[in-house]
């Protein structure tokens, strides 16, 4: 029995993403429709309730309280963006991005899929003050939802699309997390911020010393969370950082831990139960604490918090007589034409100019009518868009409640355009057969 290399353990972890992340995007969809549901029924009363029902933590003198709105956009998304930030840090040390040839397509793109929504948004609301903040909203990929609509378009969809569409989406929420970092922080405390960084020093040095205790990496993480809480920078950026200290690889012997395989793979049928014992630790120190940080969160973010995050930020409560005027505010309109117009200009013309000036090449099986498709693609926003939307405009008011809908609104547009178009796409092309003239035939 010998280790399993690690372009396989590359390919086998890749393959299981794009699946947990299929799932999540189904249910994203689902769970999002329902709470459109609830907040334009007779259940709108119950369901803004609940939405802003405190819950409190005391221990002492100590207390913290937040509405649960709050408690699952500041707290358990802090997981979603942990998960994020050892996403990230993996494509960058030995995925898609480790190679500056590999990554130029995506980062190219992703950079020119967040400029251009930006540019138009500030078009449409530079001369308004109270919504012209709000140019970080068009900006964001939601990548469960893009990779939700490539499975449904089946086996036609090349791997390596796949795999730049998704470290486009991983480069977009880097930019994303960059944006709320400096641009949606208004104040903060600097001794907060400075214990928040004390945690994150500790978990760097925990496991520069080959660290993997998960508990103790719980108890610091939970700690610079609060203190970033504490501190008036969004805590969620926490999740981030410390995802960044978390070891990618463990410090092992592969000559030994191979001489222990060998040792306990007996071909006999009477294995004893401490052979077993054995062969599940050589098993647990061949695999680095981001690898189990990765496989333990990833059913809970996909299946338990991003569908919390959607059931109460997704809940958009219409006016009684729909005015599809609100669609013409500045700031919905700068959304919707910035996910719809402005995330496909950007893409295609980054990848034109990347590709033409020799950086990079298109993905194998895949011609420039597909990436127009995939260019639309990038527009489903969703998660990330919500998520600064909250974080740009005043909570409650008419401003983020149209904010929302021309997210939702341009998301469903792009996603039903882009997946025909990449599908037509990728169809393959119809050989010509040429037909001589019988004459000519000798």
């Amino acid at each position: 029995m010998e280790i399993i290399d690690q372009e396989q353990g590359r390919n086998s972890g890749f393959t299981s993403f794009l699946h947990s992340q299929t799932a999540s995007g189904v249910i994203l969809l689902l769970v999002s429709g329902f709470a459109f549901y609830l907040a334009n029924s007779d259940f709108w009363g119950h369901y803004n309730n609940i939405s802003h029902t405190h819950l409190s933590l005391n221990v002492g003198e100590w207390n913290l309280d937040l509405d649960i709105n709050h408690w699952v956009n500041e707290g358990l998304m802090v997981l979603f963006f942990f998960l994020v930030g050892l996403e990230i840090k993996r494509e960058i040390l030995i995925g898609e991005l480790a190679s500056p040839r590999k990554a130029a397509l995506p980062v190219v793109a992703a950079i020119g899929g967040m400029v251009m929504p930006a540019i138009i948004y500030i078009l449409f609301n530079f001369f308004n003050p109270e919504t012209r903040h709000g140019w970080g909203v068009p900006m964001a990929t939601d990548i469960a939802f893009v990779i939700a609509v490539l499975s449904v378009l089946g086996k036609r969809v090349p791997v390596a699309l796949k795999v730049f569409l998704t470290c486009l989406a991983i480069v977009d929420d880097l930019g994303a997390i960059l944006v709320i970092a400096i641009f949606y922080t208004e104040q903060f405390q600097v001794d907060a911020l400075l214990l928040s960084m004390v945690f994150v020093v500790a978990s760097a040095v925990y496991g520069k010393f080959n660290g993997a205790n998960g508990i103790i990496y719980s108890i610091l993480c939970v700690g610079c969370w609060y203190f970033m809480l504490e501190s008036g920078i969004h805590s969620t950026i926490a999740g981030v950082l410390m995802a960044m200290t978390i070891p990618l690889r463990r410090r092992y012997s592969v000559e030994k831990i191979n001489h222990e395989l060998k040792t306990y793979n007996h071909d006999d049928e009477d294995m004893r139960e401490e052979h077993l014992v054995a062969l599940e630790n050589v098993i647990k120190h061949a695999e680095s604490p981001a690898s189990r940080f990765e496989h333990l969160l990833h059913p809970w973010v996909g299946f338990l918090i991003m569908p919390l995050f959607a059931f109460f930020n997704a809940g958009v409560h219409l006016p009684t007589h729909l005015d599809f005027s609100l669609m013409f505010e500045p700031h919905a309109l700068g959304i919707f034409l910035g996910l719809l117009m402005g995330k496909p200009l950007g893409v295609l013309l980054a990848c034109r100019f990347a590709v033409a000036r020799g950086w990079a090449s298109l993905p194998n099986g895949t011609g420039w009518r597909a990436m127009i498709g995939v260019s639309y693609l990038a527009g489903l926003g969703f998660t990330m868009s919500l998520f600064i939307s909250v974080l740009a405009f005043e909570p409650g008011g008419d401003t983020l409640e149209e904010a929302k809908l021309a997210i939702l609104a341009a998301s469903i547009c792009a996603m039903l355009i882009g997946a025909p178009l990449t599908w037509i796409g990728l169809r393959p092309k119809k050989p010509v057969v040429v037909q001589l003239p019988k004459e000519s035939i000798v």
